[in-house]
């Protein structure tokens, strides 16, 4: 039985996760967007709650994308840190589908299909089967009832929708929209099962998955004179 450490930062909120002897156990920051600020904090608290030394972790997981850029730059290299001083791998799982694993929780369905708002109209979305295979690319998807790919994916489908541009997309598509959202802790059967398939990345080249460059504003300066 493997001890793993998962770390999801893609999201709103941090959260983290820790299987130990087949159990999860979790803790999540209530302050949005502060990533940096409690990661180090929480996982220490998880660990001291879990009487878990930091040398007896197997590998580290970790929430790959697509999602929040500065989140996911944080989580990863906070995972890459820990790895590195513990000599244990690491595992990326994307975001999507811990959203799709978080809705299968709850929901029955053929396929779960996991949206993150990418503002306006477009979210970032990856469809997966009743075993959480993924079916499609992940890709940025305008939502919009004429979108040739919308209508290839809905036809004849028994689909729900989850993550938080899954709303809006329910308005336009007529499907149904759960409300689970993106936590660690349904993390770690998929991290189990990676590890045991030694499901790993490389320490040294790996990086999230944006998906799409950051959204950075570049601030116009005063003319003088």
């Amino acid at each position: 039985m493997a001890n793993i450490l998962c770390i999801e930062t893609s999201g709103n909120f941090c959260t983290v996760a820790l299987l130990k002897n087949n159990q999860t156990n979790s803790l999540q920051d209530e302050k949005v967007f502060a990533h940096a600020e409690v990661l180090a904090s929480l996982i220490q608290a998880l660990m001291e709650q879990t009487q878990t030394a930091f040398s007896e972790l197997n590998a580290i997981a970790v929430s790959e994308g697509p999602g929040s850029y500065t989140g996911l730059r944080i989580g990863v290299s906070t995972a890459k840190g820990l790895c590195v001083s513990l000599n244990i791998p690491l595992i990326a799982i994307s975001s999507l589908l811990i959203l799709a694993k978080a809705t299968k929780s709850s929901i029955d369905s053929d396929f779960y299909w996991a949206m993150i708002d990418a503002r306006r109209m477009e979210v970032y979305q990856g469809l997966f089967d009743k075993e959480l295979n993924l079916v499609n690319d992940i890709t940025p998807m305008i939502l919009t009832e004429d979108n040739f790919q919308i209508k290839e994916l809905i036809q004849s489908k028994n689909i729900v929708l989850c993550g938080d541009g899954a709303s809006k997309a329910s308005e336009i598509l007529k499907l149904k929209n759960c409300s689970a959202v993106i936590h660690a802790k349904f993390m770690t059967a998929i991290a189990e099962k990676k590890f045991i398939e030694n499901d790993f990345v490389d320490l040294a080249s790996y990086e999230p998955f944006y998906l799409k460059s950051a959204n950075i504003t570049i601030a116009k300066k005063k003319a003088l004179g």
